[in-house]
């Protein structure tokens, strides 16, 4: 049995009631103005910065699923910081009312990144079966080519059609990807033939076991024989 408890997990269930609460927030906030007649400019602040918290916090979730699925946990820290990073600019910037062209850019960059790894990390987490993983080899290189072109665009102010064009075709493509890798992962599940995992412990001195990320088991036999074995 496993007697610690995945940081990740608590990732998961703090990002997913961060997302709630502010998403709430900004929901009833939003009503109230609509019944008050009141949506000036620190009402409007306000519902973009509970708007914005909970879209980080969704990043924040689909980084942590990546984490508790795969085992790694640095891809899944970098999303987030990217994601509080770009959180703390946007809400900043928006209370100070920060004029700078730089800022913004900085500020906006930060957002794509912060967007396309959690888009990357969620479709890096749908197990599929071997034969398939390479579409989501594909997938994350298709949006991190889409991120990058885009930053380049917004900070290089391009505005030329061919760049809009190539910009839209990978947007297609995400979006394609995106449907596709879900299935692939439900067709898994379906044919009876789930992704195998492979568990390696080491028996300690006090009788349990531990694996390489430092968790504790206690290993208990629950046949006589393996399955399949022949009886006598």
């Amino acid at each position: 049995m496993k007697q610690d408890i995945d940081p990740s997990d608590s990732l998961k269930k703090i990002s997913l009631y961060t997302f709630i609460a502010f998403l709430s927030i900004s929901a009833l906030f939003a009503i109230a103005s609509v019944f008050t007649g009141r949506l000036g400019e620190f009402e409007l602040k306000v519902l973009i910065t509970t708007s914005v918290i909970a879209i980080a916090s969704i990043c924040s979730l689909c980084c942590s699923v990546y984490s508790s699925r795969i085992k790694n946990t640095i891809p899944s820290y970098t999303g987030i910081a990217l994601a509080g990073s770009s959180a703390l600019m946007l809400i900043q910037g928006v209370w100070a009312e920060t004029g700078s062209e730089g800022y913004w850019k900085t500020t906006a960059t930060l957002s794509i990144f912060a967007f396309a790894s959690a888009h990357s990390l969620a479709l890096l987490a749908v197990r599929l079966r071997v034969e398939h993983a390479w579409v989501q080899l594909v997938a994350v290189v298709n949006i991190f080519m889409f991120a990058t072109i885009l930053s380049a665009t917004i900070i290089g102010e391009i505005s030329s059609d061919g760049n809009v064009k190539f910009i839209t075709m990978l947007a297609i493509l995400a979006t394609l990807e995106t449907l596709v890798i879900p299935i692939l992962g439900r067709l898994v599940k379906g044919n009876g033939s789930p992704v195998r995992e492979v568990l390696s412990l080491t028996k300690r001195v006090d009788g349990a076991y531990e694996d390489k990320h430092g968790y504790i088991y206690e290993v208990k036999k629950m046949s006589g024989k393996p399955p399949g074995s022949s009886r006598s």
